[in-house]
């Protein structure tokens, strides 16, 4: 058994698709397909069903998923220590971050990431949702931390975090906040704060004005910070991202027939070619439970 099977098999098991995952082993699909027969064959049992297009893991394949994955997360980690005590080598990453993604939902990956990856040097920097993929294709960033990633670029891989709920957020003392939902009417009569990076902006303001509902609002900020500490001292209300309170204080609660939502993805270069860090660090980020 070699370590580039398990890896083989890995790739498999979490894309269940041959063509995409000889493309993230780097490698051609008879090359994957002829390694997990092997592998097979030395288990002695069948790891994957192939139904036409669909494939499945067995019982078998389940089972030893988990012991794989710990083989090759040991592996990776053998190779790292390897390069940074032996060779005295760092790799750094450039990683652009969407500045109204909450901080705590990226550093608790991170710190998981720098555990796994002795090697790695991480750079994060804010962007706007906008610039992140002209950053990202013009090589100012190897990969960005993104909200509704734009789709259809054959050269950019994206894999998606979660999702989340655009919430209305106010003082945990709020008149409001013992309620389990907020009427547009009860909406129209708080102080308003507003939240100039929002990427909901433009949705909410024609989904109230749709409605003849007009918010005038008394601040205005591009600073999270800001706007969520007013909100929590009782300045007023604003719409926030159901994960994305970064100050104590607040309380968040759904608004009557405001259904909106952002996917928080990872976007960087696709394709063998990219560094091997970045290659690694896409599958914590696959592998990573964020909710």
């Amino acid at each position: 058994m070699e370590l580039n099977q398990i890896r083989y098999f890995l790739n498999l098991a979490d894309t269940l698709n041959f063509t995409e995952a000889a493309m993230r082993s780097g490698v051609s699909q008879p090359t994957l397909t002829r390694a997990i027969q092997r592998l097979e064959q030395e288990l002695g049992g069948t790891l994957v069903y192939r139904d036409g297009k669909d494939s499945r893991l067995t019982a078998l394949g389940r089972d030893i998923q988990s012991e794989f994955a710990e083989i090759a997360d040991r592996e990776q980690r053998v190779r790292a220590i390897s390069l940074n005590r032996v060779r005295g080598r760092r790799e750094a990453l450039t990683l652009g971050v969407v500045n109204t993604i909450a901080p705590a939902l990226i550093t608790g990956f991170v710190t998981h990431a720098l555990r796994q990856m002795p090697m790695l040097e991480l750079v994060l920097q804010p962007i706007s949702r906008d610039e992140g993929m002209e950053r990202l294709l013009s090589g100012q960033i190897d990969g960005c931390f993104c909200t509704d990633p734009t789709a259809g670029n054959a050269k950019i891989a994206t894999v998606e975090m979660f999702r989340e709920r655009l919430l209305l957020a106010m003082a945990q003392g709020h008149s409001l906040a013992s309620q389990g939902s907020v009427s547009l009417v009860e909406l129209s009569e708080q102080p308003y704060l507003d939240r100039l990076q929002c990427e909901f902006r433009t949705r909410v303001n024609d989904h109230l004005r749709n409605r003849a509902i007009i918010m005038i609002p008394r601040l205005r900020s591009e600073r999270e910070d800001l706007i969520q500490q007013a909100v929590a001292e009782g300045a007023g209300v604003c719409m926030l991202p159901e994960r994305s309170a970064i100050v104590e204080g607040l309380t968040l609660r759904p608004v009557d027939t405001l259904d909106l939502s952002r996917t928080v993805a990872f976007q960087s270069i696709s394709g063998s070619g990219t560094a091997a860090a970045l290659r690694q660090l896409r599958v914590l980020i696959e592998r990573y439970v964020w909710c």
